[in-house]
């Protein structure tokens, strides 16, 4: 009898250490790792995160033998992979559905150092033809955590912020960032900040940065991302007067503008530079450049 009991204890033991590796861990609970961990494995649904240090490659005088380097590679049950460089400092995973009743997918975190800067912020989603990567850009700040049903309709929102404002009228302390929403459809980030849906999103940043526009000693980037917002909500006629009483006329800080597309560093052409002669008309122009109000 206690010899056909062990022979079933160590069989649920067997059947239970023959499933898949890794913590089995909740939709949207935050994972952090660092380099130091070494490796560890996640698991949630169909999906196993494997954190761990691999060797870099290709050799060479910025890869020598034994140099790792961070890596996160999400694998699913029938053997689809990708593998996304980390960060040596600070590397945040979460995993679980991005739509009610959806497919498990990832959402990863990578700190890329550096001043005010930055959080490299990639979404992987499963698909019919494997896992696909959707890179949402690298955002200022901490992470954002898991994203949520802004608006109700199943879908998760990626709710960043909009760093074109930051230094653009002030010094980085006295900037702010209107906020950003966007989704993840298929294998692409889309951007649905303008949709009314998301107006709510708008409602306490807005009041906050009217509050220093009208107020603040230095008012000129809360006065940009306030008359920003206010063009989201369908707001701007009633805050323009706000902001041309209320700007700073004795700095000469804002962005040119530039008379052809910029390219993919956000760079104008030499000779192609707009100047403006004041704040409200740099304001203007750098709110139709970046989609807030249409050109006049």
């Amino acid at each position: 009898m206690k010899l056909r009991l062990m022979m079933l204890v160590c069989g649920l033991m067997f059947l239970a250490s023959a499933g898949p590796p890794g913590k089995v861990v909740r939709a949207g609970q935050k994972i952090s790792w660092t380099m130091g961990e070494g490796r560890k494995l996640y698991r949630y649904g169909d999906l196993t995160a494997i954190f761990d240090r691999v060797q870099c490659a290709p050799l060479g005088d910025d890869c020598e033998e034994g140099d790792v380097n961070p890596m996160l590679t999400i694998v699913r049950t029938d053997g689809a992979k990708v593998e996304l460089e980390g960060s040596p400092m600070q590397n945040i995973l979460m995993l679980g559905p991005l739509t009610r009743g959806g497919p498990a997918a990832a959402f990863f975190q990578s700190y890329t150092g550096g001043m005010h800067c930055c959080e490299q912020m990639r979404v992987v989603t499963p698909g019919p033809d494997g896992l696909k990567v959707v890179d949402l850009g690298s955002y200022d700040g901490m992470d954002i955590g898991w994203p949520r049903d802004v608006d109700g309709d199943g879908t998760l929102d990626f709710v960043v912020t909009d760093d074109n404002f930051l230094y653009a009228f002030e010094s980085y302390a006295a900037s702010y960032a209107p906020p950003r929403v966007l989704n993840v459809v298929g294998d692409k980030a889309v951007d649905v900040t303008g949709e009314p849906r998301f107006r709510a999103v708008f409602a306490k940043p807005m009041a906050e940065t009217r509050k220093v526009c009208a107020s603040g000693k230095f008012p000129n980037g809360a006065c940009a991302a306030y008359a920003a917002m206010a063009a989201r909500t369908g707001q701007f006629d009633a805050a323009w007067p706000i902001v041309l009483s209320h700007y700073n006329k004795l700095t000469g800080v804002w962005p040119e503008g530039c008379k052809v597309a910029r390219d993919a560093d956000a760079n104008c052409p030499e000779g192609k530079e707009i100047a403006y002669p004041d704040y409200p008309a740099a304001l203007r122009a750098f709110l139709v450049e970046n989609g807030y109000i249409p050109a006049a």
